[in-house]
């Protein structure tokens, strides 16, 4: 038991730093010249295919993580989840995402987009998330009324993401019947660390939208860093959740983020 504990520390510290460092670092883009900001910024650049990637590992691990536990379903609770449920909407919500990262092969396949799908979406491209229903502003610029503004995809995603992330291992911490809940429909509860990473990157971000102010392609680049970094956060909720189910402890809903004992940091 001790020696698993070890073993979680040691990679665990390793991932924690690595994740902290990778949501400060997108500062890095004030420091680069225009030319290699548009480049690491631009539709199917660097930074998008990070995101996407990530997207598509992601909903794989949540994936392999619920069809493992769903064949172990009836034998002890260690090693496995009692319910799938969940995992498999997280990693079909991941496969989604990833679809509309890449506008479901739109440029990678050269296929047409209808005419129809052009006059609704923004950037006449096969995806959701570009059509007008869901920015924050009309196609002449102005904004948008506070209710409508609730149906922008880029803050819908980031209110799910502080949910899972951050709500979630709060209030089950101290809700015996929110843990139980949570149990019975295999939803995951997150460490510590990473239940800390997503407020983290929402400050970060808007601290750097203010530092970037009117500077349009700083701002562009942001926008895909942020989207990305999102992505890189779900595939590390996959990867930890995809270890849990690999340890020889864990008993899911039971124990939670913030319990000491070495059971759970060993499973962990």
């Amino acid at each position: 038991m001790e020696k698993l504990r070890h073993k979680y520390l040691t990679i665990s510290g390793a991932m924690i730093v690595a994740a902290y460092l990778l949501l400060l670092g997108h500062a890095s883009l004030l420091l680069c010249s225009d030319e290699t900001v548009v480049w690491l910024g631009m539709e199917d650049g660097p930074i998008e295919n990070i995101g996407a990637l990530s997207f598509l590992l992601a909903s794989t691990l949540f994936f392999m993580t619920a069809y493992r536990s769903s064949k172990l379903r009836g034998q002890s609770r260690a090693n496995h989840f009692d319910n799938s449920l969940a995992l498999f909407l997280l990693g079909a919500f991941c496969f989604i995402c990833f679809g509309e990262e890449i506008s479901w092969g739109q440029r990678l396949f050269d296929y047409s987009v209808p005419n129809w799908l052009k006059d609704i979406n923004r950037q006449e491209e096969w995806n959701l998330h570009n059509l007008a229903w869901f920015h924050g502003q009309t196609v002449e610029g102005a904004e948008k009324s506070f209710w409508a503004r609730l149906l922008v995809m880029d803050r819908l995603l980031a209110v799910f993401q502080l949910a899972l992330c951050t709500l979630v291992p709060i209030f089950t911490r101290f809700s015996r019947v929110l843990r139980t809940w949570a149990a019975r429909i295999g939803l995951p509860i997150v460490p510590w660390w990473i239940a800390g990473l997503v407020p983290i990157h929402i400050f970060t971000t808007q601290a750097l939208y203010a530092i970037v102010g009117e500077n349009i392609i700083v701002g562009d680049a942001l926008d895909e860093t942020k989207e990305s970094m999102r992505a890189v956060i779900f595939l590390l909720v996959a990867n930890v959740v995809y270890r849990l189910t690999s340890t020889t402890s864990f008993v899911p809903g039971v124990q939670g983020p913030f319990d000491r004992s070495k059971e759970f940091k060993a499973a962990l």
